[in-house]
């Protein structure tokens, strides 16, 4: 089945130009008005793709790698458009919603990943190579085959891919990651590695002990010392690159932290056992910011 990759991020894209090379099908799905086709460079080559809008009239899979405040208007947009008998959502973005479980259809996936990647103009950059997991998001789904087709299809393009019957963990310590690095590197305006030289890691201690509580109280089993761990060492291994939020910041566009350290500091309120410091480093990346 052909592939249709929404808008033109930078994993989008990565994701998009690596179907290609192995010979799917791919078109975008960019915002309106859109072109017929547009190019994408990596690593000095050129990539063109067709363009595609909504409603689809066959079957697709659909890889969705947006920011987390396009999610619900994108959702509601998908589920006006009816999509054809046989269609897949992969769905790829970074926090959580608060109202996540009632916007998810049935038999949409998450793909969380530690790939990194950012765009350079017309180019993508693939800044640091990971893994990824893949996972039923609706909860109920989670002990259910895994779609072979669509693995095996996001495996040949960008490895190494797992499948993850828990993938809310792996969405939760994902979630931790960006709250422990994201922030720093849009208030001292630097790098991943840079924040090693940076006094954070004390910082990062008490925002992990706030996420452990509230992910304990959704169900999720995370430990302080390892979320900080995990935390330096993606900083290490990601030392070039600057996070999706910094970039944000830098071109003026809104940033995920209403669903970062928003989302841990609103949900801890609503349980009655509020987070200081994801609320303190909630409001500091919105006063930096235009939005």
């Amino acid at each position: 089945m052909q592939w249709l990759v929404i808008g033109q991020g930078a994993i989008g894209s990565l994701m998009a130009i690596n179907l290609q090379r192995t010979g799917v099908k791919v078109a975008l799905k960019l915002r309106q008005p859109q072109p017929e086709s547009v190019t994408i460079s990596l690593d000095q080559q050129t990539y063109s793709f067709a363009t595609q809008s909504l409603p689809l009239t066959e079957p697709t899979h659909i890889f969705a790698a947006i920011k987390a405040y396009q999610v619900t208007e994108f959702l509601a947009e998908l589920k006006q458009s009816l999509l054809p008998i046989n269609s897949t959502l992969v769905l790829s973005y970074n926090g959580m919603l608060d109202n996540e479980q009632e916007v998810l259809p049935a038999g949409a996936l998450h793909w969380v990943t530690t790939h990194g990647a950012y765009r350079d103009g017309a180019a993508v950059i693939h800044a640091g190579h990971g893994e990824s997991w893949l996972g039923w998001a609706q909860v109920e789904q989670a002990s259910s085959r895994r779609p072979a087709e669509v693995f095996t299809a996001l495996n040949n393009a960008l490895p190494l891919l797992n499948w993850s019957p828990a993938i809310h963990q792996r969405r939760w310590q994902k979630l931790a990651m960006n709250c422990l690095i994201n922030p720093f590197t849009v208030i001292h305006q630097c790098r991943n590695g840079e924040l090693l030289h940076q006094q954070v890691l004390d910082e990062q201690y008490a925002l992990a002990e706030e996420l452990v509580w509230l992910a304990h109280h959704h169900g999720v089993l995370l430990q302080v010392e390892d979320l900080v761990q995990q935390a330096q060492q993606v900083i290490h291994q990601t030392a070039n690159n600057y996070s999706s939020m910094y970039m944000d910041v830098k071109h003026g566009r809104p940033t995920e932290i209403d669903y970062l350290n928003g989302f841990v500091a609103r949900q801890s309120m609503q349980a009655g056992h509020p987070a200081p410091h994801h609320q303190a480093l909630w409001h500091r990346v919105r006063e930096l910011s235009l939005y």
